[in-house]
């Protein structure tokens, strides 16, 4: 029987057909994933199967849960058998933040288990175990603020798996992670679905290496169609679109080995000091012993106040033009170290100099030296950007507050071209953008200024492949062009690899490798960017298993 089955579904929206005629299934003890670049239909598709359809949506066709027509009716309104959990994208967003992870856990079993307060308790700490939650019986005590991003994502699949569905749909559920992390959730997703008493898995995502690791079978979208599906296996070994061919070999080039095998190639051609000397440059920013510890919340009301230490004295010199790349997993530090050279955080210890004057938090009239010289590119420009403005605004804005001289409009005009937006966008809204053409918009914004130096934040983790080469490909454009500086701070090695000269990574707030990226990624040398390597999700065939095609 399928958990799933979906036939002829067709979305349209304002009179614009979104989806068109998609077709697909998915039987018990099956992971399927849906696949396509931003656009294509894959997340409406799944808002269809879970009710979650915009109030403006038009629907037709048939959507099957366990037997039950589920389409047009609202989740809350739903028997059952047709029943669907949900692991979303953003983990922050899902999870209350004002409710104990506990009691978060217990609701859906007492809901849909039918289980008495004190076994549900029991429950709830048996979940958080089980999916691999360090210290289950403490960690369910804490607020989701006090959880990292990786915790904060197992405890979703914890509370899919309290509703004890047949079906589970997750949508991008590791884009933001660290590799470490990713890899971590990964699992847990294999270890508990598709097994005869566990959930089928309807997986959604535009990382072709990660559903290759997770996953039997594809469907693949481009515009609201379905041009491909089958098993991956088949669909890897000899695709038949054009489309899907496109996409494996963006897979492919974001990849680590690619350029693991090129620099291998280009050091045997080089003598190793040749390598290792570095050109002069004029040093750009100077960061000297800074710190930082944070207050932890009291654990009584009398307590002792506790503190954490994101960062310990840490040094590093960046040179002007220079792109370096500082990678590492969740708390290690490296964000820490970026609001530090943002000037949005103090530190404890040490100072940070650029072009040898100190950078330090300060009213925005006391940083226009520095923010004339430094721009930010936001990791998602969604929640930096303010949705109601133009695009034209938007970008006129850091011209204006920065008091920078000239023809505002030319200078608009360049940095919306440099990115590939045309004078056509400048109407329109940031909410009217799709999510590659916001990060083109904050990047615009970034340079519009012309600054000596960008700093980056996962720049390009929540882009599909082609969008992504794209974003990295401009980046790399404006630097050699402009001179222009960059600080990226990733936990995607392969875009470091492509983008950056030099690679510094972070464990535990310290760094522990500080080296040029074709030496490190070649022969790393420390454990943790071993660890790191190791973790990247390899583009392979999933291992055939008993289950029939979609």
């Amino acid at each position: 029987m399928h958990s799933l089955e979906v036939t002829d579904l067709t979305i349209s929206i304002g009179g614009r057909t979104i989806v068109n005629g998609t077709t697909f299934s998915v039987s018990q003890g099956q992971r399927v994933c849906l696949l396509g670049e931003s656009g294509s239909g894959k997340s409406l598709t799944a808002s269809a199967v879970l009710g979650r359809l915009p109030a403006n949506a038009k629907a037709e066709g048939s959507i099957m849960v366990n037997g039950v027509e589920v389409l047009g009716v609202p989740a809350s309104k739903r028997p059952e058998e047709a029943r669907v959990a949900m692991v979303f994208q953003d983990s922050a967003v899902a999870l209350n933040p004002l409710v104990r992870i506990r009691e978060q856990i217990v609701e859906p079993l007492r809901r849909h288990r039918g289980l008495g307060r004190e076994t549900a308790l029991q429950a709830a700490a048996e979940l958080a175990e089980s999916v691999g939650l360090p210290d289950p019986a403490l960690i369910i005590e804490r607020f989701p603020a006090e959880l990292s991003g990786g915790q904060r994502q197992r405890v979703c699949i914890a509370l899919a798996l309290a509703c004890n569905t047949r079906l589970m749909v997750a949508d991008e559920p590791t884009t933001a992670l660290d590799v470490v992390t990713q890899r971590r959730v990964l699992d847990v997703l294999k270890k508990y679905t598709a097994g005869q008493n566990t959930p089928a898995l309807l997986f959604i995502t535009h990382d072709f290496a990660v559903a290759s690791e997770l996953c039997s079978d594809a469907v693949v979208m481009k515009d609201g169609d379905v041009v491909e599906q089958g098993r991956i296996r088949s669909i890897f070994a000899a695709p038949e679109n054009p489309y899907t061919r496109e996409l494996i070999r963006a897979a492919r080039a974001a990849t680590v080995e690619p350029y693991v095998q090129k620099f291998t190639e280009e050091l045997g051609e080089l003598r190793a000091e040749e390598v290792a000397r570095r050109p002069a440059r004029k040093i750009f920013y100077d960061i000297g012993e800074v710190s930082r510890e944070y207050p932890m919340p009291r654990k009584g009301l009398l307590a002792k106040r506790e503190f954490k230490t994101a960062l310990f004295p840490t040094s590093l010199t960046i040179g002007a033009g220079e792109r370096v790349g500082i990678v590492g997993v969740s708390g290690s530090g490296k964000t820490t170290l970026l609001r530090l050279m943002l000037a949005l955080d103090t530190t404890d210890t040490g100072a940070i100099t650029c072009e040898g004057k100190e950078v330090y938090p300060a009213e925005v009239s006391r940083l226009k030296w520095y923010r004339r010289k430094v721009q930010y590119v936001p990791q998602d420009p969604a929640s930096t950007l303010d949705p109601l403005m133009t695009v034209q605004k938007l970008v006129r804005e850091p011209l204006v507050r920065l008091g920078v001289p000239g023809d505002h409009d030319a200078m608009v005009r360049e940095a919306l071209a440099s990115v590939g937006l045309d004078e056509t966008f400048t109407r329109r809204r940031a909410n009217e953008l799709s999510g590659g053409q916001a990060q083109r918009l904050a990047i615009a914004r970034a340079i519009a200024t012309r600054p000596d130096f960008l700093l980056a934040d996962e720049p390009v983790s929540g882009l599909d492949l082609p969008m992504r080469e794209a974003i990295v490909a401009l980046l790399r454009q404006i630097s050699e062009e402009r001179g222009t500086g960059i600080a990226v701070v990733s936990h995607d090695l392969s875009m470091v690899a492509s983008l950056c000269e030099r690679t510094v990574v972070m464990h535990a707030g310290e760094v522990v490798e500080d080296r040029p990226t074709m030496e490190l990624l070649t022969d790393p040398r420390h454990p943790r960017t071993r660890e790191l390597l190791d973790a990247i999700p390899e583009l392979h065939l999933a291992h055939e298993d008993t289950t029939t095609a979609v």
